[in-house]
């Protein structure tokens, strides 16, 4: 097999001290470049973006440039022009191979940084500060398909050139369609917007020739669905000759009072509605023109990772890849006579991005013997009675600043991964707690989500909770309960006899506000684990606190020594961060780091002094650094995967890489 490289990542760089400024700008293109973690099957392009930043003045790590095409948006300042030591990480970048950097001056003072003298700059401090976040988010998204998008990029010279081309479709019966069209081209023309975009607006009424369909193969095509656009022969011609030519189309719907017929091939697009009473807004056009991006980047990435799935051999060579679900359309491209006028398909398989449709919505294409899969749905291994140990846990925020990353990267992986599990057959075990938001939630709201879709009754998930965590509130409790009772096992362990003692009364919750409390909860959390451990036949592990934790040690490193001990397959997602990271880094260098020794611990964890030292009393010799430091180095993986693999799993921050690699393993221990 071929490796398995990302097509595309995209980073976010700026000062400590503009942080109040950036860190906006970089969450809200996050929720929309990424995958929403909180609509666990939205169809979205789940872009890998990171972040280079410091919690002080201090510089941050480098970039690798881990992926095909890597992409750089480093906000300027003053306060950055000012740093030597920035602006000598900065020169230390931009020499660095496979990197394209695009400049952002968030004030007049950036153009004093030399380094970008003979580049053009998005020019942040002139937009209007009450749309700063969409329009820093339509530049920046225009800027990632220029580079890294657009097929014609290379061998075009002239930058205006290479921007999104729009072809405004539109009937003149009806004065909505009109207006918005005209608003539309008028705004970009008139605005910074014809940076972005280059607008097409042919008055309606034409021939259909050449020149059109001309403009059709190379644009983005917004329909403005008015309440006769369907039933007009040239606005169903511009639709179907956009479908023919694989381009993206957004649907804008600003129908005046209803439409007879929504034409068949004008659907399966995203759509979004626009108010017209009054006129269209700047915020409405901003919406349709962010919309517009969105699924262009979206429609060309999930091209190119299909590419790629088809590469490493994820996908069959043989396979058609579709940005889009199968429809009736694609019908005229998969079809063919022969020579005997016999209609057959050119191809047995359709891979198209995900999520799933329903079964009944591609009927049509399976009665014609052609199989109909995404990437989740493809069987490259069943694991059917397989239970998976899945170790995700958040990080500290020193963590999260180091790797570039925040807590919605392990929320994705988690997702990610329970999705990918549960639709192969497998369980899912793990130690569960109750917080809102927390990584059971999303797990718990993947599985109802996959659930509902595959119409199965089936319950995978196993999550434990140890005393006192289910006494903290008994409401809420009873809540989770009836909520994720058709998807989940919910098994509550009473607390171990060795700490009945140190127990006012088990029917009330006990916090872990002093040693002596602490200790319960630790005893508990260790049988927790040794059950789980027991149960499991893999064991999956990423992140993980190194402080702040409620064991006697970390505890995604006590799962893996407990999975160690019982000798089974151990997957390491190094790239995330946290504990996992530690263990990972210790294995590669064949020592211990620094922050996994006793003395580390004891000196960054309030309070666990005191916890060893209590240990030490009751339970003699039940800790032992040493022998922590000498299992964790010479670790026993055993999960199907070559020491160059799990190099690369220890490393690699993409998802869809980590995912690949672990299913890499178990195909190999199955075969």
């Amino acid at each position: 097999m071929t490796e398995f490289i990302s097509p595309l990542s995209i980073y976010f760089v700026w000062y400590p001290s503009d942080s109040d400024k950036v860190q906006p700008v970089f969450d809200y293109c996050f929720s929309l470049l990424s995958r929403d973690i909180n609509k666990p099957f939205s169809r979205s392009m789940n872009l890998p973006i990171y972040c280079r930043t410091s919690a002080h003045e201090s510089v941050p790590k480098e970039i690798d440039g881990l992926a095909q095409k890597n992409l750089v948006f480093i906000f300027i300042s003053r306060d950055l022009i000012i740093d030597n030591s920035w602006t000598e990480y900065l020169k230390k970048l931009i020499q660095l191979n496979g990197l394209t950097f695009i400049p952002i001056a968030l004030d007049i003072f950036a153009f004093k940084h030399n380094i970008f003298n003979y580049q053009n700059f998005i020019r942040a401090y002139e937009f209007d500060q009450a749309y700063l976040n969409d329009l820093l988010f339509i530049a920046i998204t225009h800027e990632i398909y220029r580079f890294s998008l657009n097929e014609n990029f290379q061998r075009i010279a002239n930058g205006k050139d290479t921007a999104l081309k729009l072809f405004l479709s539109h009937t003149k019966n009806g004065e909505n369609g009109i207006i918005l069209a005209k608003a539309l081209k008028n705004f970009i023309d008139n605005s910074s917007m014809r940076n972005f975009f280059d607008a097409t607006d042919i008055a309606p009424g034409y021939r259909f020739d050449e020149e059109i369909v001309g403009h059709i193969k190379e644009s983005t095509i917004i329909a403005i669905h008015t309440d006769s656009y369907s039933s007009r022969y040239w606005c169903q011609r511009e639709v179907i000759s956009a479908k023919d030519n694989d381009r993206p189309i957004i649907a804008v719907d600003s129908l005046e009072e209803f439409e007879d017929r929504r034409f068949p091939f004008a659907t399966n697009i995203p759509g979004i509605h626009i108010n017209l009473d009054g006129g269209p807004s700047k915020r409405d056009l901003l919406r349709i023109l962010s919309a517009t991006l969105l699924e262009t980047v979206r429609y060309f990435y999930a091209k190119l990772l299909l590419k790629e799935y088809k590469t490493v051999g994820f996908i069959d060579d043989e396979a058609e890849i579709l940005s889009r679900p199968p429809e009736v359309s694609d019908i005229d491209k998969i079809l063919s006579v022969n020579e005997k006028s016999e209609i057959i398909s050119r191809y047995k398989q359709l891979v198209y991005p995900e999520p799933p449709v329903y079964s009944e919505e591609i009927n049509f294409i399976s009665k014609l013997g052609i199989d109909c899969k995404t990437p989740l749905t493809l069987n490259f291994c069943l694991l059917t009675n397989k239970n998976f140990g899945i170790s995700i846990s958040d990080l500290s925020i020193e963590d999260v600043t180091e790797i570039g990353q925040t807590s919605a990267h392990l929320i994705q992986l988690s997702q990610d991964l329970a999705r990918h599990l549960i639709s192969r057959g497998a369980e899912i075990t793990f130690g569960g707690d109750l917080r809102d938001s927390g990584f059971t939630e999303f797990i718990f709201n993947e599985s109802l989500a996959y659930q509902t879709r595959a119409m199965t009754n089936e319950i995978q998930l196993n999550n434990y909770i140890i005393w006192p965590i289910y006494k903290a509130d008994t409401e809420k409790v009873k809540d989770w309960k009836a909520n994720y009772i058709s998807i989940a096992r919910m098994i509550e362990l009473s607390p171990t006899n060795d700490v009945l003692e140190f127990i006012p009364n088990t029917e009330s919750f006990l916090p872990p506000s002093n040693t002596q409390n602490l200790y319960v909860w630790s005893r508990n959390l260790t049988e927790m684990r040794k059950i789980i451990a027991n149960k499991c036949d893999f064991r999956i592990c990423a992140g993980g606190r190194l402080t702040g934790y409620k064991g006697i040690m970390p505890g995604i490193l006590e799962e893996i020594l407990l999975t160690n001990k019982m000798d089974r397959p151990l997957y390491l997602l190094g790239g995330f961060g946290g504990v996992t990271a530690s263990v990972c880094e210790a294995i590669r260098s064949n020592s211990m780091p620094e922050e996994l020794t006793k003395e580390w611990q004891v000196e960054n964890n309030t309070g666990y002094k005191e916890l060893l030292d209590l240990y030490s009393k009751r339970i003699p010799d039940i800790i032992d650094y040493n022998e922590i430091s000498e299992s964790i180095i010479n670790l026993k993986l055993n999960n199907g995967l070559t020491r160059e693999e799990n190099l690369k799993l220890f490393s690699t921050p993409f998802i869809d890489e980590a995912l690949y690699l672990v299913f890499r393993g178990l195909q190999n221990l199955s075969s």
